[in-house]
């Protein structure tokens, strides 16, 4: 169509809000700058001339495409003065295009070199820049690119000059980014044309995008008005229900509470008299043995003494299934705990039972830990004794306790040189009476591990355990100071 009518048509674009924002290339088999002017004057974004290269069309629009599809950072109205940056290696050329955009109204900041030009743009704004494209040091390609791979003013509308009319030189400046390319020679008027067309469509370009952030953000007020609506309604049906089953759980809280103090009543019996049982087999056994040992046969000692093993055996688990019990109702006294004094003390006790064996014992220094000492003592009692226990048919075992930082945070271990376990068993250590090892192996009650994962549990922390068959077995856990 002819030009003026093509500026006619661009003109009625620019005047729709739906439409304002769409990308305007003009096509003319026009040679005339005047044409151009007006055609960029009408709100056209670039000016192509028909018998370009089709390699040029493409490129002059895939800069206005890459433009349009760009997040601005900020909106500035149309009405506020608009800055310049003018960066060319002349002086000459440099003030005479610094003065005819000062008489156009423009501010303009001048720069000779890209260099200076990256350095102006970390500390002014500008809403256009004119980059010579032939500089000494850093060209304006290299000036281009890094200015585009920069976040904070990438967006900048950036049009390349140039003394250089080649179909190379145009190429490379819209590949380093440039939104427009622009030839010295086509005069002034066409340059202060083609400033005004990129800094109108960065503006209507910033403006569709508050629109449409604040289409988004009423949208999202109304979801959040929607949900919190919603979960109001749903608040209230639940207190509604609550309010409707409060009899019941008045009655559950009492069902519970009593099987509380039957359990109590329970553990309290168990303790007592069963372990009071205990204790009177146990000390008639020990006189019968004193008093008629010396008279007994060889076979009716073995049975006296089988019934002391048992006996001790059985205390021992009582023991043990009373301090389970008892983990979970006990109140934590949290403080600064040694664990390093209470391990002395465990493998001192270990030592003196068994004086016999050589194991060598690892304890490091100023191992803390903000954690119930009673329980500290029970949970050492249990890991360090299966440490030491299951080096026993070592000949020289080891027993080590330390700290590691595990993805920033202190994990303590325990480990050994002992017998170890199939890892694949790993699931079943921490059950009540399971037991990797048979009785005829290594004695134990099986209970030992289920009670250190209640203790560390309790204090809101985890276990675990790597090992493998005669390779010795670690013990990690957690002791945070705020479950």
């Amino acid at each position: 169509m002819p030009d003026m009518d093509g500026a006619s048509v661009i003109r009625r674009v620019r005047l729709d809000p739906a439409l304002r924002t769409t990308p305007c290339i003009l096509l003319t088999g026009s040679d005339d700058a005047a044409s151009e002017v007006y055609a960029l004057d009408a709100g056209a974004d670039a000016f192509v001339r028909k018998d370009s290269d089709i390699e040029i069309i493409l490129a002059r629009l895939r800069a206005v495409l890459r433009g349009a599809t760009e997040e601005r950072a900020d909106t500035v109205s149309l009405l506020a003065p608009k800055r310049i940056l003018a960066v060319d290696d002349s002086p000459t050329y440099l003030h005479t295009l610094a003065d005819h955009l000062r008489g156009e109204g423009y501010d303009v900041a001048q720069a000779t070199s890209g260099e200076e030009a990256i350095d102006l743009l970390a500390v002014q704004r500008v809403d256009c820049i004119l980059l010579d494209r032939m500089m000494p040091g850093l060209s304006g390609a290299e000036t281009c690119e890094r200015i585009k791979a920069a976040p904070v003013v990438r967006d900048i509308p950036l049009i390349m000059l140039t003394s250089l009319e080649g179909r190379e030189a145009m190429l490379d400046g819209f590949s380093a980014g440039a939104d427009d390319f622009i030839s010295k020679s086509s005069g002034l008027d066409v340059l202060k044309a083609r400033v005004q067309a990129q800094i109108r469509r960065k503006q209507f370009e910033d403006e569709h995008r508050s629109v449409r952030e604040q289409l988004l953000r009423t949208e999202h007020e109304a979801a959040e008005a929607r949900v919190a609506r919603e979960l109001a309604e749903t608040r209230a049906a639940l207190v509604e229900q609550l309010e409707r089953s409060n009899d019941e759980l008045g009655a559950a809280n009492r069902e519970l509470a009593a099987a509380n103090r039957e359990l109590e009543a329970f553990s309290y019996s168990v303790s007592h008299d069963l372990r009071a049982k205990l204790r009177t087999i146990d000390a008639f056994t020990r006189a019968l043995e004193e008093d008629a040992g010396p008279r007994l046969d060889e076979r009716d000692r073995d049975h006296l003494r089988r019934v002391l093993v048992a006996g001790a055996e059985m205390s021992d688990l009582i023991e043990a299934l009373l301090q389970l019990s008892q983990i979970g109702r006990a109140r934590l006294a949290r403080s600064d705990v040694e664990l390093s004094a209470i391990a002395s003390i465990v493998i001192d006790e270990l030592r003196r039972a068994e004086p016999e064996r050589e194991v060598e014992v690892i304890v490091g220094p100023d191992l803390h830990a903000h954690a119930d000492a009673k329980l500290m003592r029970i949970l050492l009692d249990n890991v360090l004794g299966n440490a030491w226990k299951y080096t026993s048919r070592r000949a020289q075992g080891r027993v080590e306790l330390g700290i590691i930082a595990h993805h920033g945070e202190p994990v303590f271990f325990v480990r050994d040189n002992g017998a170890g376990f199939d890892a694949a068993q790993t699931p079943r250590l921490f059950a009540p009476f399971e037991r990797l090892h048979s009785d005829a192996e290594f004695k134990g009650s099986g209970i030992g591990l289920a009670t250190v994962q209640r203790i560390i549990e309790r204090h809101g922390g985890r276990i675990w355990a790597e090992s493998a068959i005669d390779a010795g077995a670690t013990f990690y856990f957690t002791l945070p100071a705020s479950p």
